[in-house]
């Protein structure tokens, strides 16, 4: 079904300036096919299922979002190589532990910028010559918030990155993307008009991070807040709770000593962004 949406679907001219305008909106990540062996191109380290994070939390949801440029206050409408900025991409993985009574917010936000006819065609970079609404987007490092709030603790901490995302078809409820480097297939679903979960990302942005010393002092606290809780005489709810958040704090502020912030060690779009970075340079 997905190769016949594919097979029809009409991308608009090159020339069209609203080429874009058809991609906005909130969308859930409700399909993922890697090409490529071992790669993980929704959630990085959050989300493997080996990893750390996955043990001790739960994926709620993940979503990618396309809004108009600089919808969250915080983009950019050039981006530092003097390209246009067409749009904002958002991406949010949202995670929690105790059926929902702890809570972890991972967003990536990022300035999205047309392809140029080169780089659409460029087959050392790109697994195939891309569409008219490729675009490359300019990801910040990742900004991850603990609790519902992200009152106490917000942090941006890793690497920025880039990634190249195709559109393959697009209507009023569906998104079929393909990213450009890895070929990894994604079927976007629109979410429904008055979710509210989908839109928390944007308040959560809005709060100003915090310092990583400041971070790690508060990770401290927690932690040995937990881990008293955890050996304490209470009620064994009390032990689990406890135990939970000292181990959850553990695993935070390792991610931010290493300061990956979840992006895997060999993570194509941190080498990109590097490199079109150091392009810019005069």
């Amino acid at each position: 079904i997905l190769t016949d949406l594919e097979t029809k679907y009409q991308h608009p001219s090159t020339d069209d300036p609203k080429r874009f305008q058809p991609l906005i909106g909130n969308y859930d990540v409700s399909y993922v096919k890697s090409i490529q062996a071992g790669d993980n191109p929704v959630g990085g380290k959050w989300t493997r299922k080996n990893s750390i994070a996955q043990k001790l939390l739960r994926t709620r949801r993940t979503l990618q979002h396309i809004l108009p440029v600089n919808s969250t206050g915080i983009g950019a409408t050039i981006s530092s190589n003097g390209e246009t900025v067409v749009g904002e991409a958002v991406n949010v993985i949202a995670l929690e532990a105790l059926f929902g009574l702890l809570r972890l917010t991972v967003v990536l936000r990022g300035d999205a910028v047309p392809l140029t006819m080169e780089e659409r065609s460029n087959t050392t970079r790109v697994v195939q010559p891309l569409s008219s609404q490729a675009v490359k987007a300019l990801f910040d490092s990742p900004r991850i918030i603990f609790g519902k709030t992200g009152r106490w603790f917000n942090i941006n901490i890793g690497p920025n990155s880039l990634v190249l995302l195709d559109t393959n078809y697009c209507d009023e409820k569906l998104r079929l993307g393909m990213g450009g480097t890895s070929g990894t297939r994604f079927v976007f679903v629109k979410c429904p008009d008055g979710d509210d979960e989908a839109e928390e990302y944007r308040e959560l942005l809005r709060k100003k991070p915090v310092t990583k010393s400041k971070a790690l002092i508060v990770l401290g606290a927690i932690a040995s807040t937990g881990a008293y809780g955890g050996v304490s005489k209470g009620a064994r709810a009390i032990r689990v709770l406890g135990g939970t958040l000292c181990v959850a704090s553990v695993l935070l502020g390792s991610l931010i000593a290493t300061a990956s912030g979840g992006i895997e060690r060999n993570d194509r779009g941190v080498r990109f962004r590097k490199e079109e970075t150091k392009d810019a340079v005069p």
